[in-house]
């Protein structure tokens, strides 16, 4: 398909497509039917896999933010925090874990991304503002695939809204928002038009910055973006047969990372997918669904920020492609949308295949090359077994359990790899010529094992144990990089590492408990949680002599190379909120979580890098009549539990208020005025890196610090 639209190399030119889909839904709300669209522009948060949960209910809004991604929105769930290389790489990580380990689906698609450092993370694929955010709580059910070591997240568009009869009819949305600290816009518009059986919708999105200035008036390098967006969708329903497809396509053109060695030039990314559920017995139902993205990336070390001497400019150009295929039977009650009361089995089966290549050249030196990834293949194959069901205790209570049980092999392999400093370096040629006489084809079987069952406590509190064993293969980068470079999947600390061909899986073993109480008008979700895992893949100080002679040679430290050590996490997130009248509401939530490796490095048990601190936010809402106004207090404590081999250094602690006022000027408009750190605050979070940016008003090695006062207003037109 990616062919189909490509020219010279590059996807169609990113500009052109944005004007027109931003051009087709203006002019096809113009002609759409007066009929005013009662659904407003919120994301809506879900908490599953807790049995029954459902409790936290929450509503954030698009405009919250300057986040040109969900990143502050998502960090209000509990347990959810972003690493931030970029303001358009986010990488999700909950209770301390992150990238590979966290399954997040966007569209219900798994991303494979081309950035070998995590540029184009799935979170960069967020497009649109009508969007469903399902947090897969704890233990994550086999159900929602595989290699989900580190918990699920899923973003996904509303479900469409069909008309009552059987004429089109049509609406239109444009949302329009503007910030001064670092003059950013971002426009999003989308036109839906639907039938009492079918849909069709179009979305387009503009968003542009230019770099910010943090609360000490330092302009913050690098954090500048520019991208756009285009997401086609369409659905038909029978009484027994659904069918949606959708198409999706982004361009981040030139766009800073600043705790990366190299800036975004560009990112063209397509992703896809067609969903066919069918109803084949009164009671059971068959999911089939084929999906797939492909991603063509650019980036570079002298474009964009103060480059090195010409011999050390380096580009990196990268793709990759991606296809699955998922088929589920599900079994259902009577409201055809949750499995049945008395208990129910959900049964299936998944392929999923990726394709990476990476060549990084010199574009002073016609003769330089690294040829990094060559058309690594990795295929995961997995089955899985699920059953919901429920018990009566003496009292009549139901006491509802889940048991599921997940099977798959997941298989590795590469081509031939080479650089033109083999000719002259014997370090480089030891090492191309090892991994290309090695055994490159690689596998593991994984398994996953889930338990649950939820019980009362009380009329008003449940309490939920979750057990669970879950596994994960290295990814293609933790085996496959046979030159040391800063390629680690987006951790940005500055450290070079080389793969390893004998990675063991992952296995970690998970148990969570948790508490939910729910009174008129007050409700609280606590969870505290445990896991230990077993051959954690983690960077030590490589026994290498041709890559530390290499790395010594660029003067930098001793490589590290990804081996196996055992790791614990614990900790405890909570989410609350309180319903005081009909205009006044509080909601906070909280998290905490301690990881450290079980095994010593230099004699040394290291903390985990990376790992968010005890933090949490609190928000005072009030609503009268059209007024909706929110004052939120957003802090974290100082992070000490750092690790030394990475270069990781302390965080102090911070507090930062934001405000949002939310007025209603009639049925189809709204208009929201922003402040975000509403005391320029001079602060840095601990997920945001360290600046590698030369020649900045931050130094190198400094904390990236956050952006300063920020004064925004957000309009949204339904049509």
């Amino acid at each position: 398909m990616l062919n189909h639209i490509q020219s010279n190399g590059r996807m169609m030119a990113p500009k052109i497509l944005a004007a027109i889909s931003l051009a087709v839904c203006l002019a096809l709300g113009s002609a759409a039917s007066s009929a005013v669209a009662e659904e407003s522009n919120i994301e809506r948060i879900e908490v599953l896999g807790q049995i029954n949960s459902g409790l936290l209910e929450s509503q954030i809004d698009f405009e919250d933010s300057s986040s040109p991604d969900l990143r502050a929105q998502l960090s209000q769930l509990p347990g959810v925090s972003v690493n931030g290389n970029g303001l358009v790489s986010g990488i999700v990580q909950y209770r301390g874990l992150y990238g590979d380990r966290v399954k997040v689906k966007i569209d219900d698609i798994d991303i494979a991304g081309a950035g070998p450092n995590a540029m184009d993370s799935p979170l960069s694929h967020v497009l649109g503002t009508q969007q469903e955010v399902i947090l897969y709580q704890g233990v994550a059910p086999v159900s929602v695939g595989a290699e989900s070591l580190g918990g699920a997240l899923v973003i996904r568009n509303n479900k469409p809204d069909l008309n009552t009869r059987d004429k089109w009819e049509s609406t239109a949305a444009l949302t329009a928002t503007y910030f001064g600290n670092n003059d950013s816009k971002n426009v999003n518009a989308e036109v839906f038009s639907a039938t009492d059986n079918a849909y069709i919708s179009v979305q387009g999105q503009l968003q542009k910055a230019g770099n910010y200035e943090s609360g000490n008036g330092d302009e913050v390098p690098s954090t500048f973006y520019d991208r756009t967006g285009l997401k086609l969708g369409a659905g038909y329903f029978t009484d027994d047969t659904a069918i949606n497809a959708l198409v999706g396509y982004r361009n981040t053109d030139e766009s800073g990372t600043p705790a990366l060695a190299m800036d975004i030039i560009y990112v063209d990314s397509l992703w896809y997918k067609l969903a066919v559920d069918r109803e084949f017995s009164n009671d059971w139902q068959a999911k089939l669904k084929l999906y797939g993205n492909q991603n063509e990336h650019d980036m570079n070390n002298y474009e964009l920020r103060s480059a090195p001497m010409p011999a050390m400019h380096r580009l990196n150009t990268v793709d990759s492609e991606a296809l699955g295929f998922d088929i589920d039977f599900v079994q259902f009650g009577q409201n055809g949308q949750t499995l049945r009361s008395e208990g129910g089995w959900r049964i299936g089966a998944s392929y999923y295949q990726q394709v990476h290549n990476s060549r990084i050249t010199n574009p002073n030196n016609a003769m330089f090359f690294i040829h990094n990834f060559n058309d690594i293949e990795r295929d995961l194959l997995s089955a899985y077994l699920e059953y919901d069901g429920s018990f009566n205790s003496t009292d009549k209570i139901d006491k509802p359990w889940q048991i599921g049980l997940r099977a798959s092999e997941v298989t590795l392999n590469a081509d031939e790899v080479g650089s033109s400093m083999a000719m002259m370096n014997p370090n480089v040629a030891a090492l191309v010529m090892g991994f290309n006489n090695a055994n490159r084809e690689v596998d593991y079987q994984l398994v996953d094992i889930v338990l649950k069952t939820q019980m009362p406590l009380t009329e008003r509190a449940d309490i939920t144990f979750s057990l669970g064993q879950k596994e994960r293969a290295p990814t293609y980068s933790e085996i496959y990089s046979w030159f040391p470079l800063e390629v680690s999947a987006g951790l940005a600390d500055g450290r070079n590492y080389i793969g390893n061909l004998n990675l063991k899986k992952e296995s970690a073993k998970k148990a969570d408990v948790g508490i939910q109480y729910q009174k008129a008008g007050f409700s609280v979700m606590g969870n505290v949680f445990y896991q230990k895992i077993d051959d954690y893949i983690i960077g030590t100080p490589s026994e290498s002599s041709p890559a530390n002679m290499i790395t010594t040679m660029m003067g930098a430290q001793q490589a590290l190379q990804w081996n196996n050590l055992g790791a614990q996490l614990h900790g405890l997130d909570v989410y609350a909120s309180y319903e005081i009248d009909k205009h006044w509401q509080i909601t906070s939530s909280a998290q905490w979580v301690n990881g450290k490796l079980t095994e010593a490095i230099n004699s040394e048990k290291l903390p985990l890098y990376r790992v968010a601190p005890l933090s949490g936010n609190i928000t005072v809402n009030w609503q009268y009549d059209r007024i909706d106004a929110a004052l939120t207090l957003v802090a974290a404590a100082k992070q000490d539990e750092v690790s030394s081999l990475q270069n990781e250094s302390p965080t102090a602690g911070y507090g930062v208020f934001n405000f949002i006022l939310d007025y209603e000027l009639n049925a189809a408009m709204n208009l929201s005025f922003v402040i975000e750190n509403l005391a320029d605050k001079s602060y840095a979070q601990h997920l945001g890196g360290v600046n590698r940016v030369a020649n900045a008003d931050i130094s190198l090695g400094e904390k990236v610090p956050e952006i300063g006062r920020n004064i925004g207003v957000h309009l949204d037109v339904v049509f």
